[in-house]
């Protein structure tokens, strides 16, 4: 889809009823309805019977699902009026800083400023890296869908329900956009799509707390489960900058376009890439199960 900005009512129109566009706002309105739905979840799990206990639940889940919202709505301007990168980057940063203030910490180093930039680092990475991946049929929300269903199976294992329930959440509307999605895809995610669900699986990943497994293998967990958009941002930037080229600049030189390249279908090369996925949320599970 072009990017070059809208001025006009009927362009905005125009591009409102687009595939992209609807896809977008339809993201906006899950994240509203989510947020609602867990919310009472949260409240049901903790079995609250005060109110001081559901307005606390309630907390957890604004602090995870507002910023998200936040970075659907930046992925929609981006599409609207084409961001410039740095921007881009910029509001995103905000976005996870916004999060770190609402409660999602990290404690890797122990030195809060440098964990908060870790933060900032890893939403930026994924947000960015889902948002890569979406140059494929199916890719995006596949490699979603079974990183977060990884995720919630070892929230679950670890007796994390406000986790688990984010984890199965996500998992549960990327499988509904998938129906639409998978080649040939009849509807398309966009920066909105992209923003909100790479955004949710930072967040996820980062409240996903191994306890009584070392912070090593906390974050060995973590890569694992998001071993795909990992792989695939570092292959490109890499290779980008090896020839080069802008690490922000369009291109077909993703993993999923290699292997298309050696004449394997998009259906085919999105599901290669998936046994990636698998293989990764494969370990991350039996290496939290070994320190349960």
């Amino acid at each position: 889809m072009s990017k070059a900005p809208i001025t006009d009512l009927n362009g905005w129109i125009a591009a409102l009823t687009q595939p992209t566009a609807l896809m977008e706002l339809a993201s906006l309105v899950v994240c509203a309805l989510l947020a609602w739905w867990l919310a009472s979840m949260v409240c049901n799990a903790l079995g609250a019977r005060d109110k001081s206990s559901i307005m606390f639940g309630r907390r957890i889940v604004d602090g995870v699902l507002f910023p998200a919202l936040l970075a659907a709505l930046i992925g929609f301007l981006d599409d609207r009026q084409a961001l410039t990168p740095y921007l881009r980057l910029a509001m995103q940063a905000g976005v996870a800083a916004l999060a770190w203030v609402l409660g999602t910490r990290l404690s890797i180093t122990g030195i809060v400023a440098l964990d908060a930039l870790i933060l900032v680092l890893w939403v930026l990475v994924l947000i960015n890296g889902i948002n890569l991946l979406d140059n494929s049929d199916g890719l995006a929300g596949a490699t979603v869908l079974i990183s977060s269903f990884g995720a919630a199976v070892i929230a679950v294992m670890y007796g994390q329900i406000l986790v688990s329930i984010l984890g199965f959440a996500i998992a549960g509307v990327t499988v509904g956009f998938l129906w639409h999605n998978w080649f040939p895809a009849k509807v398309y995610m966009g920066d909105a799509g992209a923003y909100f669900l790479g955004f949710l699986l930072a967040i996820l990943t980062v409240r996903l707390k191994p306890t009584g497994a070392p912070v090593l293998v906390g974050v060995v967990i973590a890569i694992l489960l998001v071993l795909v958009p990992l792989f695939d941002t570092t292959f490109v930037v890499i290779n980008r900058l090896r020839q080069g080229i802008h690490p922000f600049t369009a291109g077909r030189d993703h993993l999923s376009h290699v292997l298309q390249g050696r004449n394997l279908s998009v259906a085919w090369s999105v599901a290669a890439l998936q046994l990636l996925g698998v293989a990764g949320v494969g370990g991350a599970v039996i290496l939290a199960a070994a320190y349960r």
